[in-house]
């Protein structure tokens, strides 16, 4: 991530869970992944190991959490990292996650804990994330670093909205640009890169569609959504339709 990323995100963290954009998307995101990766059930003796990567205020890991033996939630806005501090600390909050504010630059990164037998770092049997590649610099060093975290046999789960052309820019209002890396994620890319860094079974499709109310024109919401915009009569209100990615693949 970026200065301009951890900026915003830092400025945003104590409102984060409020957006009901951000909501429903972390809502989608767990079914998309309960659908898709067997060992995440509640009947499995054996829960997998989690990392989500950029995992903001925790609103995923939260909602994995009964889905795992341990997860480990990492991400680089000191902000976020102290709003899911804060969430851990309630006497009904889970007791697997670990929040851990760090921005990694490798498999081996310091931050990352020691494993269990003491030899070498952690090693996970799942990585999520969602919603944070659009916001990556470097997105083929990002999947090589995710390669690198997975323990043999294990799976990345990452989630973002699709490129699917110019329109996809109105994803963001022009006064959120800052730290967006990329508008979108571009299917043909992301499916070169997983073959390109080794992963197996790989692949990248639609796993929900998100109708979001967008600016009628650039800057329209400058300094914030007006409340007469946010409540207009659903009929009323510019939407688009946004295809979120699941990109998926083994080790």
């Amino acid at each position: 991530m970026t200065e301009a990323s951890n900026a915003r995100f830092n400025s945003e963290a104590e409102q984060w869970d409020l957006n009901p954009d951000v909501q429903s998307a972390t809502k989608s995101a767990l079914s998309s992944l309960l659908e898709r990766i067997p060992s995440l059930s509640l009947d499995n003796p054996n829960k997998p190991r989690v990392l989500d990567l950029g995992s903001g205020t925790g609103l995923l890991s939260i909602a994995l959490a009964p889905y795992a033996s341990q997860i480990l939630s990492i991400d680089p806005s000191t902000g976020m990292i102290s709003a899911l501090t804060s969430k851990l600390s309630q006497p009904t909050a889970p007791k697997n996650i670990t929040p851990l504010c760090a921005l990694l630059t490798s498999p081996d990164d310091s931050a990352i804990p020691d494993s269990d037998s003491g030899s070498g770092k952690q090693r996970f049997d799942i990585i999520v994330s969602n919603l944070v590649l659009h916001h990556i610099p470097d997105l083929e060093s990002f999947i090589n670093i995710t390669y690198g975290l997975l323990a043999p046999g294990g799976t990345i789960a990452l989630t973002d909205f699709e490129n699917t052309g110019p329109e996809a820019r109105k994803f963001h209002p022009e006064d959120k640009m800052e730290g967006v890396e990329r508008h979108g994620i571009l299917r043909a890319e992301m499916e070169a890169m997983l073959e390109k860094t080794g992963f197996k079974e790989s692949k990248v499709e639609v796993g929900w569609v998100m109708k979001k109310q967008v600016e009628r024109f650039p800057g329209e919401w400058k300094g914030g959504k007006p409340k007469e915009v946010a409540l207009e009569k659903e009929e009323d209100k510019c939407t688009m339709d946004f295809n979120f990615l699941v990109i998926m693949g083994k080790k």
